[in-house]
């Protein structure tokens, strides 16, 4: 059974795993219990059978807008519409929120997730030169949110 819920900082761990197999970062700790006090219901954890297969992680970054910071599907569950199914439950969170808008930025080389925003109904609206560590640039992709 899967289920969406709000992230506690008891999955930290399990977040962590995920962000560092499917993401290849790794990050401390606090930075999750911050991302969660900053926006609790913009940071979600999919759960299927009792366990967290994927996440996101979003703020609110402005008035009325909100910042996707990471969205991570083990891989083992790609191709199941796990990453859809989180993107529905961050928009019916902005609606409630009064967010019309969501940006997030992406890896100029990631064609795949550049793909999936697209399929969300983001689009390139911008690009920032050396936003990674490795130096490599993001696209800005926005979303306006149609209530």
């Amino acid at each position: 059974m899967m289920v969406i819920r709000r992230f506690s900082p008891s999955d930290i761990r399990a977040v962590m795993d995920i962000v560092k197999s499917s993401l290849g970062e790794t990050y401390p700790p606090s930075l999750y219990l911050t991302l969660h006090n900053i926006w609790e219901d913009g940071f979600m954890v999919l759960e299927e059978d009792g366990r967290i297969v994927a996440f996101v992680a979003a703020v609110e970054s402005e008035k009325q807008v909100a910042r996707i910071l990471m969205l991570a599907v083990l891989r083992e569950h790609r191709g199941r519409s796990l990453g859809t199914m989180l993107m529905k439950a961050l928009h019916a969170k902005c609606i409630a929120n009064d967010i019309h808008t969501i940006k997030l930025e992406v890896r100029k080389s990631n064609k795949t997730a550049m793909s999936f925003y697209e399929r969300q109904g983001f689009a390139v609206t911008g690009e920032i030169e050396n936003f990674y560590v490795n130096g490599e640039g993001a696209y800005v992709m926005t979303k306006i949110i149609d209530n």
